[in-house]
């Protein structure tokens, strides 16, 4: 049967995390076949590492039944997933390719393919593609005037639009990192003149926004995410530059996509014993890739029993190297052609798989 004409040809599991089933659903959307998505329900088991697991459905469940026509693909995120995709693999007969977004904590050579970012730091492996952004839609169609607040022609230009996200182990937007933002807006102004727009996002704690808003001394608004999507679309295809918090690539890849200015702000961090050990590790491996450290690290990253690895400080690093942050443009066209490169990868594993 044509991979095309199949019902069944991509299956994407859904799990808990809104920035992974953005990537899952962008990406099936952006391959142009019929897919079929699947949320999954997990239960405390689904903390244990897959290597321990196994196949089975001990740790996940869904609410419809899952059955033939197995698909051709399965596109899913994360370490939850894994048993999931795996199960569906098993009963396909082994027929179907298993696709994992970010890191799946979880032996790399299970899967036919990982799409990654540097901030998870995977070691390099054949069905390993590190991209420099996540994978997200292409910036959409500008909204409509009428998506901005009442005032926003009484709002001073240039905007500067500032993205605040939240809580995100170990980065945390506490109430002095609150005010130091509201701070680092008000210097944004001071600098280059105008207003700033404010958006939060569910992640934001409340008190954090109360001492932004408190604390910010020049024109400025605040938007809400419960605004909706128009409205966010809208500060994004509105906004003349950009500051962004650190702790979400997703949200900093949207503001990178508009091809216009961005910075970063950092949160405090608040880390245990055990990702302070395993960012020193992988730190001594990177220096030494061949000595025991770095063999140890290697190993165990790719059996995906080392905890506290995502360092979005890898990535940051590598958008400043490639010059992602001046507003020059070379974000749309670097995505533009990841993008390419990830769906041709994608579109081979389903093309090569047995009907």
């Amino acid at each position: 049967m044509d991979a095309r004409n199949n019902p069944e040809t991509v299956w994407v599991l859904l799990g808990k995390w809104h920035g992974d089933n953005q990537q899952l659903l962008a990406i099936a959307r952006a391959l142009n076949r019929p897919f079929r998505e699947i949320p999954l329900r997990f239960n405390a088991l689904s903390h244990v590492p897959p290597a321990f697991l196994g196949i089975n459905r001990l740790s996940w469940n869904t609410e419809v039944p899952l059955g033939p026509p197995w698909p051709r693909i399965v596109l899913a995120a994360g370490r939850r997933s894994v048993p999931a995709a795996r199960w569906i693999r098993q009963q396909s007969g082994g027929s179907t390719r298993l696709v994992n977004v970010n890191r799946p904590w979880a032996p790399l050579h299970w899967f036919d393919l990982i799409v990654t970012t540097p901030q998870y730091a995977l070691p390099p492996q054949p069905n390993v593609l590190c991209n420099l952004m996540p994978f997200l839609p292409p910036p959409a169609d500008p909204s409509p005037e009428s998506a901005l607040p009442d005032n926003a022609q009484s709002m001073p230009r240039p905007w500067t639009v500032v993205l605040v996200g939240g809580n995100s182990r170990p980065m945390v937007l506490c109430d002095a990192t609150a005010a130091a933002l509201a701070v680092r807006v008000n210097e944004e102004i001071g600098r280059h003149g105008g207003s700033a727009w404010v958006v939060d996002s569910p992640r934001t704690p409340e008190s954090a926004k109360a001492i932004i808003a408190k604390g910010l001394k020049v024109p400025s608004q605040i938007v809400h995410w419960q605004a909706g999507k128009p409205i966010y679309n809208a500060m994004l295809n509105s906004g003349d530059r950009f500051v962004v918090t650190e702790d979400s690539a997703s949200m900093m890849t949207e503001a990178l996509l508009t091809g216009r200015p961005v910075s970063l702000f950092k949160l405090a961090r608040q880390g245990g014993w055990l990702r302070r050990i395993s960012a020193d590790w992988r730190l001594a491996a990177l220096s030494k890739p061949d000595s025991l450290k770095g063999r140890s690290f290697s190993l165990l990253a790719e059996l995906g029993l080392l905890s506290g690895v995502r360092d979005l400080g890898l990535l940051h690093e590598a958008l400043d190297e490639a010059g992602m942050f001046d507003g020059s443009g070379q974000a749309r066209e670097r995505a533009s052609n990841e993008r390419t490169e990830t769906l041709a990868r994608l579109n081979q594993l389903i093309d090569s798989t047995p009907a």
